[in-house]
């Protein structure tokens, strides 16, 4: 059978299949060229304490620095000018088991602190850094309310939140800052599907647990730590994803007069003294 162009009904059907057949090889070539998603691993049982990423992290980011405390063993604590911490844990079952842990933003697979960001000032990067826009900030710290891990910090001379970028400044040409700076390679970093795979075969060799594959729905920062979480007093976070709009849903409701306001005179106050 011809139609009135002259076109028979075997030729036309051999111009879907390679019509089709294109079409897949255009999605193919766009799937190729989507972001890769990278992911940063500390390994508990290499790191030695020196801190050293925590001086490359304040370097590279222009933070504040307290050099007593990247001296000293005391335990220190994330603060809107410290993104990295490393502090000594002791395996509560095992008093003389120490390890050092690196601790820093987890930047999770869905981060709830995006979702409850009430000026979209945080985003989840397709490369997997979750990032605050410190422009749109406006210091309401709802996203560390949200966060399971209470990452975010105020820094009260910015008056807005901060905490580790995960140097997306950097990657993927050059290493995170902190990875850079491990003299011992208990930091590495890399595509996340290859970290992952690293990660597990470590795991079964030394034992121990790996913190991140399923935590939050699973997030873009591992750690091999020697026991589990709660042995060594770190939060143990749901192994789901945290509702990205669980707070949005509370501020939207019931609350959304009382947010209103308190974002308002929360910009405010981030913007006094601007001229000072």
């Amino acid at each position: 059978m011809r139609n009135h162009k002259g076109i028979t009904r075997r030729q036309f059907l051999g111009s879907l299949a390679v019509a089709s057949a294109g079409l897949s090889l255009g999605d193919t070539a766009l799937a190729e060229e989507e972001p890769k998603r990278y992911a940063k691993l500390h390994d508990s049982t290499k790191c030695i304490g020196c801190k050293r990423c925590m001086s490359a992290c304040k370097r590279w980011n222009k933070l504040k620095v307290d050099r007593f405390e990247e001296l000293t063993d005391r335990e220190t604590d994330l603060t809107g000018h410290t993104w990295v911490v490393v502090n000594l844990t002791r395996d509560i079952k095992n008093g003389e088991d120490l390890s050092y842990l690196h601790w820093a933003c987890q930047h999770c697979q869905k981060p709830a602190c995006a979702g409850a960001c009430p000026v979209k000032a945080i985003r989840k990067m397709p490369e997997g850094p979750v990032v605050i826009d410190e422009k749109k900030c406006i210091g309401c710290r709802y996203c560390y309310q949200s966060c399971p891990y209470k990452v975010p910090r105020f820094d009260f001379g910015k008056r807005i939140t901060r905490k580790c970028t995960m140097c997306y400044d950097r990657i993927p040409i050059v290493k995170p800052a902190c990875v850079a700076g491990c003299p011992v390679g208990a930091l590495d970093f890399g595509l996340r599907k290859d970290v992952l795979l690293q990660a597990k075969k470590r795991v079964e060799t030394v034992g121990g647990y790996l913190l991140g594959e399923y935590e939050a729905g699973g997030t873009d920062f591992l750690t091999i730590l020697k026991t589990k979480p709660e042995d060594i007093g770190l939060v143990v976070a749901p192994k789901k994803v945290v509702s990205e709009d669980l707070d949005k849903i509370r501020i939207t409701s019931s609350g959304f007069l009382g947010a209103g306001v308190l974002v308002g005179l929360m910009y405010i106050y981030s913007r006094t003294g601007e001229g000072e």
